[in-house]
């Protein structure tokens, strides 16, 4: 029998909740309205009511695997870990025992329930040849009801993450006993082959009843510390909240003075470094250490995997030093990965290591994998300003943040299910605002880095632009009027192979003729400082043609 059958489930309804970003209407302070005090939340099983006809043999813990919502095997390819499943024989009469002491976020009742789902992942069998069923038990009525069954499903395929929701027409709180116990269960019928299951764990929804006046827009802003620009954050009544300005800052103060966002306060006096049109660079993002005689003004290099000595060697020899890092993406291998909430690059109730939101498809089995941040999330931006202070601590005379152009991945996404977010044009610009500004508060230059679709919004918030493979597709026109036409520089790329394996052939850009762009027309010389490299590798040593 195969198991790498792919499989839609269109009778498989999918959550919306949290799809789409909450923003408070800034033409209006919610001060007297009154909101709801909600509450969700995935717990799992406290007991099992019996262990009998169910296979744990080799899964370390037994039926405590089902509580490990293991995903160390469906990180990259596909890997079937059935030595982590547990097994239901047709005969198991038992259920799984869910408690609302077990909730966390708060203590609702039995009737202030509003919803219950059922997120499994698990393989088995097509109907024809053993037909189950998963149920939950209504205790109004001391009865088993059917939430979904195998009924069109394949033989043996993965389900990485289903969600399983109460039929529309009942009631939740019927399915929730006096005491705050909810049971579920997977029964078995036709067939003598097995069910196997790689966890089973209840999402609870509720509303407490009571209500929440929310703060005003002064309170809200007084309360996280912000005088001044746009600030987001959680409100008092835990909602996801935008105030447009928090203020005005008087002359000479300037918001963000002294290196902290939406304060007020007076600027420290700095210089940033320049980078004019036609300075020349160079771009190694591999090398912890390159030579510092190189043929190039600008140094881009690895933020984290360059230190601080290394910098300063480079800056005594008349570099200037550009630090990257991915503003954009949650890399797992960073020093600060455990500083994003997990919110932050996987929506809940997603498989994480099978998420939409995985960059490309090159995660490694077991190891570094790179996730799209959701950039709206006040979490982001706190780590991101940690990163610039770190570029600034370092000697950084300018950064590169990466991947700044989220929305257009999002967008290409069907927001379908629960783990869509919607980015939009708009949030990114924000965010890519906020970056600049906060790179400048700190006293550092900061890069465009590709996003082609916005240049013309946000040239005049950034000091220069790096760009990968617009000579190749025809797409520099924008750089030279809003970069270098205000006598900033332009930093390209191109990639005799690239990442996805495509080569070019560059041998007719020498980097000696009058009006050398490599390809693309309508530049003169020293308009667009080009760097051709040999494969998709940024390294210093792996260059084929410099396109001065």
């Amino acid at each position: 029998m195969s198991r790498w059958m792919p499989w839609l489930t269109p009778w498989i309804a999918v959550l919306m909740y949290g799809c789409m970003p909450l923003e408070v209407d800034d033409s209006q302070e919610p001060g007297a309205q009154e909101r709801a005090l909600a509450g969700m939340e995935v717990i799992d099983f406290s007991s099992a009511s019996t262990l009998a006809n169910t296979d744990a043999s080799g899964k370390t813990g037994g039926m405590t695997v089902l509580k490990a919502n293991s995903t160390r095997c469906t990180v990259g390819v596909y890997a079937d870990c059935y030595a982590d499943y547990i097994e239901f024989s047709s005969s198991y009469t038992g259920y799984l025992s869910f408690k609302l002491s077990s909730l966390t976020q708060g203590a609702p009742t039995p009737s202030q329930i509003t919803n219950l789902q059922l997120l499994t992942k698990y393989q088995g069998p097509a109907a024809a040849t053993s037909y189950y069923k998963w149920q939950l038990y209504r205790f109004t009525t001391a009865s088993w009801v059917d939430i979904t069954t195998s009924q069109g499903r394949g033989d043996w395929v993965w389900t990485a993450a289903l969600t399983l929701n109460l039929p529309s027409t009942e009631v939740a709180s019927r399915f929730v006993s006096s005491d705050g116990e909810i049971r579920a269960r997977l029964i078995k019928g036709a067939g003598t082959d097995t069910a196997q299951l790689d966890s089973l764990r209840l999402q609870v929804s509720w509303d407490s009843g009571s209500t929440c006046t929310p703060e005003t827009d002064a309170a809200f802003c007084a309360r996280l510390g912000g005088t001044c620009g746009q600030l987001s954050g959680t409100d008092n009544c835990g909602q996801a909240r935008t105030v447009s300005s928090c203020g005005v800052c008087q002359s000479p103060a300037t918001c963000g003075g002294g290196g902290t966002p939406n304060v007020c306060g007076q600027g420290s006096t700095c210089t940033r470094a320049s980078f004019p049109k036609g300075t020349t660079w160079m771009w190694d993002l591999e090398n912890s250490t390159i030579p510092t005689n190189l043929n190039a003004q600008v140094y881009v290099v690895d933020l984290f995997g360059t230190s601080s000595a290394k910098i300063q060697e480079y800056k005594n020899a008349g570099k200037k030093v550009v630090c990257y890092f991915s503003a954009g993406t949650y890399e797992n291998w960073r020093g600060d990965a455990n500083q994003f909430p997990q919110d932050t690059y996987c929506s809940p109730g997603e498989n994480c290591a099978q998420s939409i939101h995985i960059l490309g498809d090159w995660c490694e089995s077991g190891g570094d994998c790179e996730w799209w941040l959701d950039h709206r999330k006040p979490a982001v931006r706190t780590v991101m300003e940690a990163r610039m202070q770190l570029a600034r601590d370092k000697g950084c005379d300018a950064v590169e943040p990466d991947n700044v152009d989220g929305y257009a991945h999002d967008s290409s996404i069907s927001c379908t299910d629960q783990a869509c977010w919607g980015l939009t044009a708009s949030d990114q610009l924000t965010y890519n605002r906020w970056l600049a500004d906060t790179a400048h508060a700190k006293c550092l230059g900061i890069a465009l880095k590709n996003n082609i679709d916005q240049v013309a919004q946000l040239a005049a918030s950034f000091d220069f632009a790096i760009n990968e493979e617009c000579q190749k597709y025809n797409e520099c026109g924008d750089y030279k009027t809003y970069f270098t036409s205000q006598n900033k520089a332009v930093f390209n790329a191109e990639y005799m192979k690239d990442a996805g394996g495509e080569s070019t052939s560059w041998t007719s850009c020498t980097g000696t003729q009058a009006t050398c762009a490599c390809g693309e027309s309508g530049f003169a010389q020293g308009d667009m400082r080009t760097l051709v490299f040999t494969t998709s590798s940024v390294r210093y040593n792996n260059i084929s043609i410099t396109c001065w």
